[in-house]
């Protein structure tokens, strides 16, 4: 068989393969979108909670520390009546040290505040996440059944073009798959053209009758205005 017959075949071949993705419409492409969906709310969900959990410690440790800086306070303030402090000096030395803690205190109050109102929103957005989750788990399955009994369908075809496109792409060079590929591409599937009555049936354009020999000689031309191959029917030999 010669290279652009092969190439014509090709084509045929590369065409019924895109009809039966047409069957299949847009539920390959929604099940990867939903998939890749998936793992990124997964993930999303897992930092929050873990973020969640530290920020849960922290809460922890801190309403320890505001207790213990509210307790040294206290304790400070008792010593002021009791008459453990008997100068000037040292009272002034236990103000300044009551005034350090009570700052602390509040530094730590504040602090606990934003980690309290943090883990309130965490909790909240795992939940939105959660509820968003099971939502995309649950259309995934509807359009993975869906998509399984479509591929049912066309499934024996589908797999005999395929193993008889690779059959025929083996004998083909990869410069000439190359140029095919890119044409069949940009031209909707139609890389070659029947050449009638001197002009490519792709595009109209007038082909010389040098090329137009070449093409009965089985030889590999290309249009020069759309770059499809171009070949011609033997029992079409008009000039």
């Amino acid at each position: 068989m010669s290279l652009i017959n092969q190439i014509i075949l090709l084509q045929d071949v590369d065409n019924k393969l895109f009809e039966i993705n047409k069957l299949l419409g847009d539920l390959p492409t929604k099940v990867q979108e939903l998939t890749e969906e998936e793992d990124s709310v997964k993930i999303s969900l897992e930092n929050k909670e873990n973020d969640l959990k530290d920020t849960t410690v922290l809460i922890s440790t801190n309403e320890t520390l505001v207790q213990t800086t509210s307790d040294k306070i206290n304790s400070l303030k008792d010593k002021l009546i009791d008459g453990s402090i008997s100068t000037n000096k040292e009272y002034d030395a236990m103000m300044e040290t009551i005034d350090f803690e009570k700052n602390l205190l509040d530094e730590k109050e504040s602090e606990l505040i934003e980690l309290m109102t943090k883990k309130e929103n965490l909790s909240k957005e795992i939940d939105e996440d959660k509820a968003s989750l099971d939502g995309i788990i649950t259309e995934l399955k509807s359009k993975k059944d869906d998509l399984n009994v479509k591929m049912e369908e066309v499934s024996e075809e589908n797999n005999a073009l395929k193993i008889e496109r690779d059959n025929i792409a083996k004998d083909i060079s990869e410069d000439i798959m190359e140029t095919y590929m890119q044409i069949y591409n940009a031209r909707e599937g139609v890389a070659c053209s029947e050449i009638l009555d001197n002009n490519c049936e792709g595009c109209g354009a007038y082909i010389p009758p040098q090329l137009v020999n070449e093409a009965l000689s089985k030889e590999i031309v290309n249009c020069g205005t759309c770059s499809r191959f171009l070949y011609k029917s033997e029992n079409n030999t008009k000039n």
